[in-house]
């Protein structure tokens, strides 16, 4: 036996967990750190910087984003620290949510799973970017094995309110997604009759978490919107686009654009790769949870022992994920009418648990013995899987790259003519423009519960600071800005226009 063989068998599968967090931080440094800011980061990383006026902030956003980079921000600025510091956090999180089912599953389909999760390319964009959904989909692990843990009588009595606490920050991340979440462990515990009677005790903790972490988007709403639901209108305002039911739209968008909206089912066709490791990955999650449910339950002497399924493995342990996984892609797939690729993050990173589990099963014998060809091949197929991935992750970070170090180039160019701080940019695309010069940015016009901001505004801003409208090549210039001095177009990259106001 090698000295790979030999180490595979020394390694325990929390030691493998751990190797599979620090590869996972790795390949985020080595492959994302360089990319600048997009236009949501440019927006959360804005709130909590020294260095820069807060952009606006609408309805929809919460603040746990710019909160969790405020700490680094205190010291830099720079991208590329914050890129290494989310890609740390996230590499940390990715173990410690998958630790917790190494309590009711102590075996490699564990860190299976986090591979599994970890090396999509999806995961690897967004972990290191200021961007919600890896952290809710990490929480959204943690906090169900917790449940778990809890229902199950394993693990420590500080273990269900860490799950708790996983679904506060995932509240004050993204409260949206946080409901589907505590109503699919709801809907699981009053399902189960054991569970049942410790409804209170298994509920107390995920729903104390989420009431705590929605509490500063309340206060806000209150403060700036009117009220709850005032804002919660406003919000479903904003990202309405009048469709529902369109599934087929998170299956064009997999293999990007990173936002599909609007979607057009004539120009984004369903991508091959994609549709092949969605039928995978359901097929996997769908034999896992036949092979459980067709188990022969095992009952123990003590109070409360789970039926056992296949291998030795609790039946809950696999059909909860599976369960609350599929909950949490719903809305997504049926009540919104476009696609992102990060929006199902949170439905893969626990729809990785049954997968991985059906692998595991598939590659040993009843006996436990591996299966050497099936092993094989399934190992052939994840390393194929990899490099497909990895294919995936450089072409995206390649084709959003130029867009982006275009906002960069465009606000040297408007400092070169001019335009630096205290300024104000406006225009469809301003925001993420303004980050990068350090500038405001500004609507006329905006909805309730935003920062009011007229016309008569923009003309006394352009009295006391540089004023500049920011347009793509195409876009009509508003009467407003008609006699606005434009830069030369020879200084500014392709398909960009500015107008500075003659008052700057």
């Amino acid at each position: 036996m090698g000295f790979a063989g030999r180490l595979g068998e020394r390694l325990t599968p929390r030691a493998w967990l751990a190797v599979v967090a620090v590869a996972f931080g790795v390949a985020q440094v080595l492959l994302v750190r360089d990319l600048p800011l997009g236009w949501d980061e440019s927006i959360y990383a804005s709130q909590d910087d020294p260095r820069r006026p807060a952009l606006l902030f609408t309805a929809p956003r919460a603040r746990g984003m710019p909160w969790i980079a405020a700490p680094l921000q205190a010291v830099t600025g720079s991208t590329v620290a914050l890129r290494v510091y989310l890609a740390v956090l996230a590499s940390v999180v990715l173990y410690l949510a998958y630790a917790v089912w190494l309590r009711v599953r102590p075996d490699a389909s564990v860190p299976l799973a986090a591979l599994g999760f970890g090396s999509l390319w999806i995961t690897l964009f967004y972990a290191p970017s200021l961007m919600p959904n890896v952290p809710v989909a990490l929480a959204g692990v943690l906090a169900t094995g917790a449940l778990l843990c809890a229902a199950l009588r394993r693990g420590p009595s500080w273990l269900p309110w860490a799950g708790g606490a996983a679904v506060a920050a995932a509240t004050l991340i993204r409260p949206g997604d946080v409901v589907p979440l505590v109503g699919a462990l709801a809907v699981a515990v009053l399902l189960h009759p054991r569970w049942r009677r410790r409804a209170v005790s298994l509920l107390a903790p995920p729903v104390v978490g989420a009431v705590l972490g929605a509490l500063p988007w309340v206060i806000e709403a209150q403060q700036r919107y009117d009220g709850l639901f005032a804002r919660v209108r406003r919000a479903i305002s904003t990202q309405s686009t009048g469709q529902r039911f369109v599934p087929d739209y998170e299956l064009r968008a997999l293999d990007g654009p990173l936002l599909c909206r609007p979607c057009n089912r004539a120009t984004q066709p369903i991508p091959l790769t994609g549709l092949m490791w969605w039928v995978a990955g359901a097929a996997l999650v769908a034999v896992a949870v036949w092979l459980v449910l067709r188990s022969r339950p095992r009952v123990g002497g003590s109070a409360e022992v789970a039926a056992v399924g296949f291998r030795g493995i609790p039946r809950s342990a696999v059909l909860l994920p599976a369960f609350v996984g599929g909950v949490l892609a719903l809305p997504y797939l049926l009540l919104v009418g476009y696609a992102a690729p990060r929006f199902l993050l949170p439905a893969y990173a626990l729809l990785a648990l049954p997968a991985a589990q059906a692998l595991r099963h598939l590659c040993l014998r009843p006996s436990g013995v591996v299966r050497p060809a099936v092993a094989g091949l399934v190992a052939v197929l994840l390393a194929g899987q990899l490099v497909v991935q990895y294919r995936q992750l450089t072409s995206i970070v390649a084709g959003s790259n130029p867009g982006r170090q275009h906002l960069v180039a465009l606000a040297a160019a408007m400092a070169r003519h001019g335009v630096s701080p205290p300024c104000m940019l406006i225009g469809s695309d301003a925001a993420p423009v303004a980050y990068v010069a350090r500038c405001d940015a500004v609507r006329i016009k905006t909805n309730p519960g935003d920062e009011p901001f007229t016309l008569a505004d923009l003309r006394a801003e352009a009295t006391r600071q540089h004023v500049a409208l920011v347009l793509r090549s195409g876009q009509a210039r508003p009467s407003y800005a008609k006699g606005w001095k434009a830069l030369p177009a020879k200084d500014l990259p392709h398909g960009w226009r500015v107008y500075v106001s003659r008052g700057s």
